[in-house]
């Protein structure tokens, strides 16, 4: 495996950040000083070889960007830290394939995945790059998606019962003056019946649609006045208050 100094290591990360190549790519700086910087570069510059592989200043930025971008790369010494975890990773990596890992169905697959997920998303970026989204796009998105109904926030309680008959007889126990509370926590099936069926704060977009529909048609201080069929069972629902 290849040795690298910390000396050597500050050098290329110098290199990286006279030349601008955490934007560009662009320029890159003899290790020798006092000699005059090299031309601008026009491609991906090699910063470091590690048994025979190149590394180059783009595959850096990758590096980092797939880690989500953790690391700011402000200064020289996170480009050193960066620099340093890519030598080992991919020494890591090399050593994996010398004992044939990246043959195991799991690891292969994995590496799949991988490079679908990367086409993807260049696919979808190059996309808007051609067919930039407006802002009148963007606002009329968002007041389709974002309808007053739709931001309101319900406090629910619920009753889940696997037969019709018995979401009505609830209905008519709640008529009669019957605890709604004490009721979930006799008849429901859901998890929430220790809790006298609550639900807590929800949108009309965070529930199945025929519960959200049934929700949001009451008033607060109402309970559903028929049961809701949704694909878990029946529900009996009471909404205590609206925001």
């Amino acid at each position: 495996m290849n040795k690298f100094t910390h000396s050597k290591l500050k050098t290329l990360a110098a290199s990286l950040l006279l030349a601008g190549a955490l934007q560009s790519g662009a320029q890159a700086e003899d290790s020798k000083a006092g000699q005059t910087p090299a031309p601008k570069a026009t491609g991906p510059q090699t910063l470091v070889t590690i048994n025979g592989q190149a590394v180059t200043d783009i595959e850096v930025l990758a590096f980092n960007a797939l880690q989500g971008g953790q690391n700011k790369l402000d200064s020289q010494q996170a480009q050193v830290q960066l620099l340093n975890q890519l030598v080992n990773t991919t020494l890591l990596a090399q050593e994996a394939q010398k004992n044939g890992l990246d043959k195991l169905p799991q690891v292969a697959a994995a590496l799949k995945m991988a490079d679908i997920q990367v086409l993807a998303e260049a696919e979808v970026n190059t996309y808007f790059e051609k067919h930039p989204v407006t802002d009148a796009e963007i606002k009329a998105a968002y007041d389709k998606k974002f309808t007053p109904e739709n931001l309101q926030e319900y406090k629910v309680r619920h009753i889940l019962v696997k037969e019709e008959k018995e979401a009505n007889d609830i209905i008519d126990a709640l008529a009669k003056g019957e605890d709604f509370v004490e009721l979930a926590k006799k008849h429901s099936l859901d998890s929430s019946k220790d809790a006298g069926g609550e639900l807590g704060w929800v949108g009309r977009n965070q529930v199945v649609k025929p519960f959200g529909d049934a929700m949001s048609g009451l008033k607060k201080g109402e309970h559903s006045s028929k049961p809701v069929k949704t694909q878990f069972g029946w529900h009996v629902i009471d909404v205590e208050d609206i925001r």
